[in-house]
């Protein structure tokens, strides 16, 4: 006769571990202040234990006795102590010679048997999803799949910690060379450090103002450091596009020139030279159409796992994502919402996300202010530094667009101005004075 699937994955390892944890909560041992925030009882396998553990989790959340009396008291009242064997076979628990100081350790084992049963289920789930075949693209599947591995993900829970218990922590972290991201702009990097890994990133500004080709002149910069994979997601233009401004900015040849495909054989040397040196560098381009939150980070997590690390995250431009606006939301909060994801996304991932996004016609005279940000407005409650790229018309230089750049919100660093040359023939930005 056949064993079902879940069963053959219990060990009797695993039994005696959720034995083992039971025992020493029956005894009346304080051992669910750590407990609590780690196993739940859909983690225990033996229904009886789950039943236990349940009761001990209510009496504990009320902040009541936790016992073998109290247990039992519980289970009679929920109408399952004579199903799980009585007062008796709970006795004969709690009896086990077990300390509490390996509870941690069997309820490691636990959580870990818990989680390749939840797995096996969601391998049913999916093969289920694939057969029904009700999605419209691909895109719509793995949206679903990559929601049923986020339910079985653990939840975080937090950890509360004295100063004493993270002294020696802290001491090997402030001796440690900072991580923080140069992106290029030598007077931006000498005030800020450069971006740090975490960073939720707003760079706005209205259109024509070059906010792309600022993102992928500091896009390049990070990938040639070496600080891991940088990933660009362009909503707006082809990767064509975008390499035709890379390549006009590295390689000197007129940006016109490369748009039209007005080229040379000296202009296409320096061209192919452009992008060779840009081939050596970690940097990677997905262009597709109404990317939504999730594919970005499916597709980054991914990445991460494979290569160790991130080093930056771009999207142009955060409102032309496919975001779904929930019934009775406004769009703004839609948006917000999203933002909020970017920034847990940067902090899971330890890299810098960067948004472009775009100024309403609202104040379009002098600096822009923070609610100056198109249908996004909540989204400056998330960021860690919101920059605005703007013209004062009383500023100009032969030399290219002079642009004004605003540091209107800086979590880590405060606020700033600086002030860039936009050489738009060759799509670079240089600082001004």
């Amino acid at each position: 006769m056949n064993m079902p699937m879940e069963t053959q994955l219990i060990s009797e390892q695993h039994i005696q571990a959720e034995r083992s944890v039971i025992a020493v909560v029956l005894q009346g041992k304080n051992v669910l202040d750590e407990l609590a925030g780690y196993i739940l009882p859909e983690d225990f396998q033996e229904i009886a234990f789950r039943h236990v553990y349940q009761a001990a989790l209510s009496l504990y959340n009320k902040n009541e006795p936790v016992d073998i009396v109290t247990i039992s008291a519980k289970l009679q009242q929920q109408k399952v102590l004579e199903e799980i064997g009585g007062v008796t076979n709970l006795s004969r628990i709690a009896s086990s010679e077990i300390t509490a100081f390996n509870t941690m350790y069997y309820a490691k084992i636990i959580k870990r048997q818990s989680i390749r049963v939840k797995g096996l289920a969601l391998s049913g789930d999916i093969q289920a999803v694939t057969f029904e075949d009700d999605f419209e693209t691909p895109e719509e599947y793995l949206q679903i799949i990559d929601s049923l591995v986020s339910q079985m993900r653990p939840e975080t829970k937090g950890a509360m910690k004295g100063f004493s218990d993270t002294q020696d922590d802290y001491m090997e972290f402030i001796q440690t060379k900072t991580t923080n991201i140069k992106t290029g702009f030598q007077k931006f990097d000498d005030w800020s450090g450069g971006i740090g890994r975490g960073w939720l990133y707003i760079m706005a500004g209205r259109p024509s103002i070059g906010k792309t080709a600022k993102a992928l002149q500091m896009a390049v910069c990070m990938a040639r450091q070496d600080a891991g994979d940088v990933l660009i997601w362009s909503l707006e233009m082809t990767t064509n596009q975008l390499k035709d401004r890379m390549i006009s900015n590295m390689s000197g040849v007129n940006y016109g020139q490369i748009r039209q495909k007005q080229v040379g054989e000296f202009e296409l040397k320096r061209i192919q030279k452009a992008h060779d040196t840009l081939n050596n560098y970690a940097l990677m381009i997905d262009d597709s159409p109404g990317v939504t939150f999730d594919h970005v980070r499916a597709t980054a997590r991914q990445i991460h796992r494979k290569k160790g690390r991130l080093g930056a995250i771009f999207v142009d431009y955060l409102t032309r994502m496919n975001i779904k606006q929930q019934k009775g939301e406004t769009w703004s909060r839609s948006v917000g919402e999203v933002a909020k994801r970017f920034k847990w996304l940067a902090q899971e991932l330890d890299c810098p996300v960067i948004l472009l996004a775009q100024l309403s016609r609202e104040g379009a005279e002098g600096a822009p202010q923070l609610h100056h940000l198109r249908d996004s407005g909540e989204i400056e409650q998330e960021a860690d530094t919101v920059e605005f790229l703007w013209q004062d018309p009383e500023e100009t230089s032969r030399d290219g667009v002079v642009v004004q750049s605003t540091i209107a919100k800086g979590r880590h660093t405060g606020t700033a101005a600086f002030k860039y040359l936009f050489k738009g023939w060759v799509q670079r930005y240089e600082d001004y004075r």
